[in-house]
């Protein structure tokens, strides 16, 4: 049975497709597992009655409700995924909410919290480079988030390991992919060789993977090694939160590990045309290709994430020998720039 919301994947899982305002997204898929009396729900859309509304719909056309949901599972800490999540439980009081532990310790429970955030992340921008003008949008952009911020209050914390029941039919393994954010998870069910994704594997965008104050280790190198975690994994089917299924994860985790390797070529490509100058990560990335368009062509969230994810490239080179980080005073402020090893440093 399929309508253009729901969509039942094999008997008793659900596909849900929920609207978000990401303009180069579109929507947001959540997934029901059900059996019997038993239920888990994958996800909870974006914080919006448009969301919120879609999500009853979908549910009443297969003769269920939100008030029915046993289990809620966040795949990671973005509010396309946690958005919903409270309101679920205004319905389900007795549901279960769970995270994975890593992006649980990063909840911001109130605004306060929200825009101390906020003004960290702008510091940690503008110390690597970003212009008063740009950090000036972005934070505007970002400030718009507070239409919507209602923090998920998880009851169950997981590790990773842990299986989640769904009555006698599904039985889901919580895998930690750390990457896209510190405490992302996919579900893998071995019985019929489902797996949930999220946004780990896409089947043709790759995921956003940042370095910043909230993920300051090595984000990109984590995003590899979990890629080769799951790529091991018998999957027939894989259940990404954003585009369409698709069947061949080995593939697409190398088409992916291939991407990123083009990424960190292009970086250094830029580094060396740069002769003895100094680059600031939001110098480098001005001149990357972008798969949403050039530079000139995004908006505010999307420099932002762009910046980010150059800087989760150049950490990952820093690490590895092959660029050097330099700390500099420019008119009294700490910035941050790079260059290769043994030039300009």
């Amino acid at each position: 049975m399929s309508s253009n919301r729901i969509v039942e994947i094999l008997p008793g899982l659900y596909q849900i497709r929920l609207p978000i305002p990401i303009r180069s997204l579109g929507y947001v898929f959540a997934y029901l597992a059900k059996d019997a009396d038993d239920n888990l729900l994958i996800d909870a859309g974006w914080p919006s009655e448009e969301a919120f509304v879609a999500l009853q719909s979908s549910l009443s056309e297969i003769g269920f409700s939100i008030g029915k949901i046993k289990t809620t599972v966040i795949s990671h800490l973005h509010p396309d995924h946690f958005g919903l999540a409270e309101q679920i439980r205004d319905l389900a009081p007795n549901s279960k909410l769970i995270i994975h532990r890593a992006d649980a310790s990063l909840i911001l429970d109130s605004y306060d919290e929200y825009n101390g955030f906020i003004t960290e992340l702008h510091e940690w921008l503008a110390e690597h480079g970003t212009p008063d003008e740009e950090l000036s949008a972005i934070l505007d952009a970002s400030a718009e988030m507070l239409h919507f911020f209602r923090p998920p209050k998880p009851t169950t914390i997981v590790e990773g390991g842990e299986n989640l029941r769904v009555g006698d039919k599904w039985n889901f393994e919580v895998i930690p992919t750390p990457g896209h954010t510190v405490g992302t998870i996919c579900l893998y069910d071995r019985m019929s060789k489902v797996l949930f994704s999220g946004d780990h594997i896409l089947p043709t965008i790759t995921p956003n993977v940042s370095l910043g104050p909230y993920y300051r280790g090595d984000p990109l190198g984590d995003y590899l090694i979990s890629l080769d975690k799951v790529r091991e994994l018998e999957v027939a089917s894989v259940l990404p939160s954003h585009e369409h299924l698709f069947s061949a994860l080995q593939k697409r985790a190398g088409e992916i590990k291939a991407h990123h390797n083009d990424r960190l070529e292009d970086a250094l490509s830029v580094l060396r045309k740069s002769a003895d100058e100094l680059m600031s990560g939001y110098q480098i990335s001005t001149k990357l290709k972008w798969y949403s368009g050039s530079w000139e062509t995004l908006g505010p969230w999307e420099r932002r994430a762009a910046i980010m994810e150059t800087l989760a490239h150049l950490e990952y080179l820093k690490r590895r020998g092959t660029i050097a980080e330099v700390d500099e005073l420019v008119e009294g402020k700490p910035q941050v720039k790079y260059a290769l090893v043994g030039k300009a440093c």
